[in-house]
């Protein structure tokens, strides 16, 4: 390759610097720090200038072409620093030698040299010489004020080149130049590029390092390449064990049904099994030749398959597991057998503590019950705490293996496990075997990608700490064992990933909260900085970020899973057009694909009619995407955050959008003051379009069959609250009483200002032991005595970590008004929670979005506080705390004012059905799954949105005794987009 005069550079600098430190080094040490116009190291090329002064702190990194400087300079900064006994130190001193940048870490006592090389387009750096042992060293520490985001002229890069380097940030445009190697895996190897160039010769640059990794397997379909390949762009639909060589004709028409290209095929046991692999032989009898024929069938009609596995997870049924299991499956701890155990014995004695170990286990937990002594596999249910130690309830001979007795001394490893599976020793030849079968299957059944999901849970195999490495690890196995490179998608990202990744980023599929879901995720997956994982992102960052036609890792984008959802309260909001419309035009907006996980086969469109009319919607934006029909100033227009559009097909048939909103209000009572409210029409004055969807309602406050879940005859066993910095709530009993007659709790918090008003979080929480059973009492009625001082109260319950996600279920109440209100809190908050920050055990989207709570086993209830007016002491009275049954309810002749004007819908309407009103010609009546009832006729004139603020107000009869609660939704339309 063509070398630049970098060398010479460094020859004159390295000159220069040798000859100022044979001079001056000692005494500017001496004096505890280099004088300004004192020596420096640089490194550099064509492009950019890296500057380091003689005590290691970064000077400068300039973009030669424009003369910027983007090192961060706010802050002072080292070059490198080491770890040594858990303690980290900076670099003292910094030389050259030649070509070789010479460290010295004196707090440490720790020495290393890098050989710096220059290429063309590119510098590397590489550990040369390291003395003194530290733990790990980072050799590259430049931070930047680039923004990591398409939109700026220069770009940096970080690239690792082998396994023992880890870089901070993913590639491709970095904010904080980062590598760093470990005693643990080695550090003699270690090795990074350096890129600073012009954003535009980026990928080209990359493409160029990126073919001289010698020690990472080549791709050339994801990475730096993903941007060029179509199997990027599309969108796939979800198989989970259905496809077949006889219903494989069927499978192509359903991804012709909503327009996609590809299969994804996610395994399990009644596919195939984690681990070996092997197929349900009564679907596919010669294996994976059948499901070559499968794919070859899938090709011929223009559809790609992926080979969708849980990476290095071992199903329990697995040939590695049963009859006998492999001595490479991995474990947490050792147990030496204190006493000989028979084989029909239920407990085990062994002489290590067993003080520490849990029978709790789940989806999400490193733990396991089920141990391995030779041959055999036994589960306990349960431990001694104290001496003799003993692992009782014992099973054995479990999961097809035979029960054997076993002599004192002989070793019972616990095994480890998460997503309920088995994983192998990360070191073991099962480990390498398993990525090996892996690669080997994707060949020979032809499949065009692969899926690593569970790859998230990586620090199963060492810790959090090191799961890069062995994720990384793993990854490399499988690329290369293949044949021929394929596309790559996984369930987590790390530095490595980024060179055989062909899109980003699916996220789980939402089931409330639609649209604020598909903006977060919009924005996040254009983030550099790896902030793309499941957490809150505040409103000015995605707006920001969403409008990006790209990210800084410039990978296609997906904007999957998704699943159409039908009437399930109160926890599952029912999919309608406007939520698919909505997911569609970001489509479009950031030619992003859509995975769908269910609802696109012609039996459930029989069962769920709503899923087909979705479905046509999809269809149709999906064929307009990949003809890039709309140009770029439409599709800006489409990814803006919160702007919503409709597809319209103008005369002569060309396709265009308008401008709509949909705004939703939910009215809790017809005499409730939620049955008047305002809506504000931000288009020219036009006759009122709406949606009209009767609730569930619940049973009185005063049921017998309500469930008691807080109360205050005394102070309930609350744990020690917890609050935002500057924030101090506490709960106690008051004197005043509910007008019921009931006691009270007060709830006071105080905020000093020091975060955001939307920041400002306090909570409480009361734990229950044995765990609340809420199935049959979903809702909650509370009596609340305001303020008016414009703070939100949260009531949530929520599930252990080991059940449902550790699932919550949050209901809110605005106190901005003053005495006594009534509540009744039936759906679960899902957008709004976003409207804030609360605790970092409160970040997590798929709590607030996707995860639903087991009623049956709740474990725990807490009352929050935010929005809290700094300097100012808020007092909430709150009465006892009721779980309520839900009800269903008929509601009669809805009716809707606006302006004066009323209009009235003839029709019994039952809790879960909806009414579309269009027009006069236009209103129809479905039942809960979408399955058209009848067009309904109206009474009394259209009434007129008014550009501006409306007032609105809802009434009905109801024959009911419990309140019925409806949800409003206003539609408003803009003028078609001119294109």
């Amino acid at each position: 390759m063509k070398k630049s005069n970098v060398g010479d550079r460094f020859s004159i600098s390295a000159f220069l610097l040798l000859s100022l430190l044979c001079l001056s080094f000692a005494g500017a040490m001496a004096a505890n720090g280099l004088k300004k116009g004192s020596s420096k190291a640089v490194i550099e090329n064509a492009r950019f200038r890296y500057e380091i002064a003689a005590n290691g702190n970064n000077l400068h990194f300039i973009d030669k072409m424009s003369g910027i400087d983007y090192l961060d300079a706010d802050r002072v900064s080292s070059c490198a620093f080491v770890t040594k006994a858990g303690r980290e130190y900076p670099v003292s001193a910094v030389s050259f030698d030649g070509n070789q940048l010479e460290l010295t870490f004196a707090g440490a006592g720790v020495f290393a040299r890098i050989r710096v090389k220059g290429e063309e387009n590119y510098i590397t750096l590489a550990i040369a010489e390291i003395s003194g042992s530290p733990e790990s060293l980072t050799f590259l520490n430049i931070p930047l004020t680039l923004e990591g985001m398409p939109y700026e002229p220069f770009a940096s890069c970080a690239l690792s080149m082998n396994l023992q380097t880890n870089v901070l940030q993913l590639p491709v445009l970095q904010t904080h130049l980062q590598a760093t190697c470990y005693q643990r895996f080695g550090m003699s190897k270690a090795k990074v590029a350096l890129l600073g160039v012009p954003q535009n010769d980026i990928l080209p640059v990359i493409r160029e390092v990126t073919k001289n990794a010698k020690d990472i397997p080549f791709s050339g379909v994801g990475g730096a390449w993903a941007l060029e390949a179509k199997e990027g762009y599309g969108s796939y639909v979800f198989n989970f064990g259905e496809l077949t060589e006889e219903t494989a004709g069927e499978w192509i028409e359903m991804c012709k049904n909503v327009g996609f290209s590809q299969i994804d095929n996610h395994g399990r046991s009644d596919f195939f099994r984690f681990g070996d692999f092997e197929l349900n032989r009564e679907k596919w009898p010669d294996g994976w030749d059948s499901f070559k024929r499968i794919n070859d069938k899938l090709h011929d009609a223009g559809i790609s398959s992926i080979f969708h596995t849980y990476a290095f997870y071992i199903d329990k049924k697995a040939s590695y597991v049963t009859p006998v299991p492999s001595e490479d499956l991995d474990y947490f701890k050792i147990f030496t057998l204190d006493k000989p155990a028979g084989e029909t014995d239920t407990e085990l004695t062994v002489k290590e503590s067993t003080a520490d170990i849990s029978t709790i286990t789940g989806m999400f937990l490193n733990n396991s019950t089920t141990i391995r002594i030779g041959k055999e596999l036994i589960t306990f249910s349960g431990v001694t705490k104290t001496a003799p130690y003993r692992l009782t309830g014992c099973k054995r001979g479990v999961l097809g293996t035979n029960a054997f007795s076993h002599p004192a001394g002989e070793k019972a490893y616990q095994l480890k496990e998460k997503f309920n599976r088995f994983v192998p020793g990360p070191e073991t030849p099962l480990f390498r075997e398993i990525a090996r079968r892996t690669a080997e299957i994707v060949d020979r059944a032809g499949f065009d990608g692969v899926y690593f999901d569970a790859i998230d849970g990586s620090d199963i195999l060492a810790g959090r700490e090191n799961s890069w490495y062995y994720a990384t690890k793993f990854v490399f196995e499988v690329a290369k064992n293949l044949k021929r490179p394929v596309g790559m998608e996984m369930s987590s990202m790390h530095h490595h990933f980024w060179n055989y990744r062909s899109r980003w980023q699916a996220w789980d599929r939402p089931v409330r909260g639609y649209k604020r879901f598909v903006d977060i995720h919009s924005a996040a997956i254009k983030l550099s900085k790896g902030q793309s994982s499941i957490r809150n992102i505040d409103t000015t960052l995605i707006k920001r970020t969403a409008n990006v036609e790209n990210g800084g890792l410039m990978l296609p984008l997906q904007l999957g899973w998704w699943g159409h959802e039908s009437w399930n309260p109160p926890q599952v909001e029912p999919t309608f057009p406007d939520d698919v419309e909505y997911i569609a035009c970001k489509m479009i907006g950031n030619n992003a694909g859509l995975s769908m996980l269910r609802g696109f086969d012609e039996k459930t469109e029989n069962e769920y009619p709503r899923y087909k009319r979705l479905n046509e919607i999809i269809r149709q934006y999906e064929s307009l995407r990949h003809q890039n029909y709309f140009n770029d100033s439409v599709r800006v227009l489409l990814r803006q955050p919160g702007k919503e559009f409709t597809l319209i097909q103008e005369p002569g048939g060309k396709w265009n959008f308008k401008p709509v909103r949909f705004q939703k209000h939910r009215v809790a009572g017809t005499d409730h003051p939620s049955a008047h409210w305002q809506v504000m029409n931000e288009y020219g004055p036009q006759p009122v379009k709406l949606r009209i969807e009767p609730l569930m309602s619940v049973n009185s406050y005063a049921d017998t069959t309500n469930i008691g879940v807080i109360g205050f005859d005394r102070l309930p066993n609350f744990d020690r609250p917890e609050a935002a910095k500057g924030v101090t709530g506490e709960l106690v009993v008051s004197e005043e009483k509910t007008p019921e007659g009931e006691a009270a709790g007060l709830f006071m918090a105080t905020s000093l200002g020091q975060v955001p008003q939307e920041a400002s979080w306090a909570k409480i929480e009361k734990r229950f032991e044995p765990f609340l059973d809420l199935k049959e009492n979903q809702a909650i009625g509370v009596w609340i005595k305001g303020d008016g001082n414009g703070q939100l109260l949260n009531l949530r319950v929520a599930n252990p970590r080991h059940i449902a996600h550790g699932a919550r279920a949050d209901r809110f109440i605005h106190v901005d008004f003053t005495g006594w209100k009534y509540f009744e809190l039936v759906e679960i908050e899902s957008a709004e929670v976003s409207n804030y920050e609360w605790a970092p055990s409160f970040a997590s989207l798929y709590d607030t979005y996707r995860h639903t709570v087991d009623f049956e086993k709740v474990d725990h209830f807490q009352f929050w506080y935010n929005n809290l007016p700094p300097g100012k002491t808020v007092e909430t009275l709150i009465g006892p705390v009721r779980a309520l049954s839900l009800v269903s309810n008929t509601i009669n002749n809805p009716a809707v004012t606006i302006g004066g004007e009323t209009i009235v819908f003839q029709v019994s309407m039952e809790s879960g059905m909806f009414l579309e009103f269009r027009s006069a010609s236009d209103c129809k009546l479905y039942d809960s799954k979408g399955g058209f009832i009848r067009d309904v006729p109206i009474l009394g004139n259209i009434p007129e949105l008014k550009t501006g603020e409306n007032k609105l107000s809802f009434s009905c009869d109801s024959p009911g005794e419990v309140n019925p609660r409806v949800q409003v939704t206003v539609i408003s339309e803009g003028e078609p987009l001119e294109n």
